[in-house]
């Protein structure tokens, strides 16, 4: 389940990507609409070119040209952000800044007939009040594609025609049509109530256009990713078939030598017998680990949470672990404290089991310590060890499968057992971190928290469904 600060910004970017598409529209209409405009403002010049003074029509149609010429710029400037990927939340940020630009020509257009009107006969002025209904009806084919910009505009233009009409009545301007001048607040309201459901049919049919390529984008990048998921998965199989081929040679070449051996020298069976079964133990530790990453491929391992005695429970790795590492010359410490905890504690043996056994392989000098300290809520469980020590550029690598630190003296491991910490790790969500220094040592800590509701009170089934999407993860990262 996505958490609501992932949620939050998955409506965030999917608003801000409609907006976008939004703007693209109403920009990409305006284009096939501005010499209309354009046209349409000469019918007015040349309606008002006996009637108007000279300076009022020299300055409304230098107005006119200049905000038109500032449309083309803005969206000139638009489209060239438009074209730069890496320009996206700048070519929102350009567009959204652009409305007052729409609010200046709502409200001058919708000023026009107070302006230059009254000047004319009734008749002409009439006339002149088709083009300008006209362009403002035009302006809803690209301005109803953002929804925001749309209802500004008409709340604009609304109170501005309604200004024009109401001093055009007042002013007795069509005084000479007799009654026919009480229609004009009607045809204004009819007219506002066209322009309302133009912007209306237009966003609804825009609205649909958006949503449709928002979800082919969805779909491609679904698609996209699945085919990532299956390249590397591909590349995976391959690397994982090649490392366990390679890994197997090893023990299994020992083995037919072993036997060998015991064939042609039978008086040597107490020499050769601890190490084939050094050898067969090898084997199985690899075969373990293969089925382990399979079944967190496949998602088959299932937390099985109880209480579990941290005592006890580190007790028994040192009971295991000790003569692998007295038999390496180095001393296993412990120290625990005695605090109980809710996890699966086969997965949580494998972990801290891992790590103590990478510590020990990694080491040929001095010892390693397990520990256990109470923080808190939490425990957190540490194994140190002194070690060759980690290089910082290889502390994320070093979790991969089959990768092994390029060192001398650790030809001995198969690179599985820090992958495997790491998946059961992301699979109980239990946070792993790791300091080291080259040739000083490493230490490896796993926080695990001390009941379910440290954890939020998630159940068992949770546990188990985030663990599949953490395997999942896992995976890809670790075949990339």
């Amino acid at each position: 389940m996505p958490t609501p600060g992932a949620a939050d910004t998955e409506r965030r970017l999917k608003a801000d990507w409609a907006e976008s598409a939004a703007y693209n529209a109403f920009y990409g209409g305006m284009r096939t609409t501005q010499l209309t405009g354009l046209a349409l403002a000469s019918i007015v010049v040349a309606l008002a070119y006996r009637y108007v003074p000279d300076w009022l029509l020299l300055a409304w149609t230098i107005t006119v040209l200049c905000e038109a010429l500032w449309l083309k710029l803005v969206r000139r400037h638009y489209e060239k952000l438009g074209r730069r990927q890496r320009d996206a939340a700048r070519q929102l940020r350009f567009a959204r800044a652009q409305r007052p630009l729409w609010l200046f020509n709502a409200m001058f257009w919708g000023l026009t007939p107070l302006m230059l009107f009254h000047y004319m006969p009734t008749e002409t002025a009439l006339l002149a009040w088709l083009p300008v209904i006209a362009g403002g009806l035009g302006r809803t084919s690209y301005l109803a594609s953002h929804l925001h910009t749309a209802r500004m505009y008409l709340s604009v233009i609304a109170g501005a025609l309604t200004l024009s009409v109401g001093v055009g009545l007042v002013s007795e301007l069509y005084v000479p049509l007799g009654m026919i001048r009480w229609a004009m607040p009607v045809v204004l309201v009819l007219y506002l109530l066209l322009f309302a459901r133009l912007i209306r049919v237009h966003y609804a049919r825009n609205a649909e256009s958006i949503d449709v390529l928002y979800q082919n984008k969805l779909l491609i990048q679904s698609l996209q990713a699945q085919t990532r998921a299956a390249k590397a998965a591909a590349e995976f199989r391959t690397s994982f078939l090649a490392g366990a081929a390679h890994d197997l040679k090893q023990p299994i070449s020992a083995l037919g030598i072993y036997a060998e051996w015991l064939g042609s020298e039978p008086q040597l069976v107490d020499e050769l017998a601890p190490k084939i079964l050094q050898a067969t133990q090898a084997i199985n530790t690899l075969f373990d680990s293969m089925f382990d990453l399979a079944k967190l491929d496949v998602h088959r391992i299932q937390p099985d949470l109880r209480t579990v005695q941290v005592r006890h429970l580190l007790e028994d790795l040192h009971v295991q672990y000790r003569p692998l590492a007295v038999q390496k010359g180095l001393t296993l410490r412990l120290r625990t404290v005695d605090a109980q905890l809710v996890s699966d504690p086969i997965i949580l043996r494998r972990i801290l089991g891992n790590l103590v056994s990478n510590a020990i392989r990694y080491t040929s000098n001095g010892g390693v310590l397990l520990a256990a300290r109470q923080r808190g809520d939490h425990v957190l469980f540490e194994v140190w060890d002194t070690g060759i020590g980690i290089a910082a550029d290889q502390h994320v690598i070093i979790f991969d499968e089959f990768y092994k630190v390029p060192q001398r003296g650790t030809n001995d491991g198969f690179g599985l057992g820090l992958a495997l910490v790491r998946r059961l790790a992301e699979l109980m969500d239990y946070p792993l971190t790791l300091r080291s220094r080259l040739a000083r040592g490493t230490m490896f800590r796993v926080r695990v928290p001390l009941t379910l509701g440290a954890r939020q009170g998630a159940d068992t089934a949770a546990i188990a469904s985030a663990g599949r999407d953490g395997a999942q993860s896992a995976a890809s990262a670790s075949a990339t």
